[in-house]
């Protein structure tokens, strides 16, 4: 029994004397500063993750910034379009000069509206009233005229005629010289060739096209009225436009009388007198009343047909 306590007493005394010995060979100074070192390099991660965050916080602006610098930089900004208008007073014809060089002449009580500086991929302009068209050409970029019915013409050089007045209830097209295109407002295409008119019926959409006479339909611009078959509420209609006056007609036969002639410059009795000589038609004007403004109206004149 002695002998068995003796046994266990040696073995706990050797094992605590290799544990001594296992603590005399740790060099705690070697571990110590292994143990700073390791420190000092979890700092260092620590404060390079912290920079990192911050570094990719900071970048998203500044990417976002660089970015739209780039787009500014490259993108040319849209100017904006300002807009000019001329008009024709009623009784006159203009002839217009627009920045493309284009020639348009405008006939009685018109107005041409467009911008200041075409765009670089198309020319359009607003008509309202009759205009002639001698379109320099530029292959590039079509030139537009849009009315306000909604039917447009683009052409990409060309000579043509336009005719859309708002009391009148078609809107005529003639060309001269090249080809047009004519867009209905149901995006319905038709090209001319020279020579051709098409007549846009505003109320029923129907479209006309066939050969007319291209001089008797321009030579408005050089001040001469030329009728082929025209009939006498077409002629009247003319001759309001043309000497700024308001004619009231007045059908008590009946009748139709169609007629074909030319007029330079005939005063409006002169030519209300030839009318005459094929019908029985008695006209007479009406004196200017004076208006609170201290203006007068516009004379009148009243045609019947018996």
């Amino acid at each position: 029994m002695e002998n068995k306590d003796w046994e266990v007493s040696f073995r706990k005394a050797q094992a605590l004397g290799d544990d001594i010995r296992e603590l005399e060979s740790i060099d705690v100074l070697a571990s110590y500063r292994q143990s700073k070192v390791k420190i000092r390099s979890q700092k260092r991660m620590k404060r390079y993750n912290q920079l990192m965050r911050c570094a990719a916080f900071l970048s998203v602006p500044l990417l976002l910034a660089s970015l739209l610098f780039g787009y500014l930089y490259f993108v040319e900004p849209e100017e904006e379009i300002r807009y000019a208008e001329v008009t024709s007073t009623m009784g006159t014809v203009t002839r217009y000069e627009l920045p493309d060089h284009t020639v348009v002449w405008l006939n009685s009580g018109t107005t041409l509206r467009y911008p200041t500086m075409f765009k670089k991929d198309n020319r359009s302009v607003e008509l309202r009233g009759e205009a002639y068209f001698e379109v320099e050409a530029d292959h590039k970029r079509p030139f537009w005229v849009y009315t306000p019915n909604g039917l447009r013409i683009y052409v990409y050089g060309t000579k043509f005629n336009v005719a859309a007045y708002d009391d009148d209830g078609y809107i005529e097209t003639v060309l001269e010289k090249g080809m047009v295109n004519v867009v209905t407002p149901n995006h319905e295409t038709i090209i001319l060739t020279p020579g051709d008119q098409l007549l846009y019926d505003k109320h029923t959409s129907r479209i006309e096209k066939e050969k007319v006479d291209v001089y008797g339909k321009v030579a408005w611009k050089e001040g001469k009225m030329i009728f082929r078959n025209a009939s006498l509420e077409e002629i009247l209609k003319r001759l309001e436009r043309h000497f700024n006056v308001d004619i009231e007609f007045n059908n008590h036969s009946g009748k139709t009388y169609n007629y074909r002639a030319t007029f330079r410059n005939e005063t409006l009795t002169q030519i209300l007198d030839y009318l005459a000589k094929s019908a029985n038609l008695k006209w007479k004007i009406q004196t200017p009343e004076q208006q609170e403004d201290d203006t007068l109206t516009k004379t009148k004149i009243i045609v019947n047909l018996y």
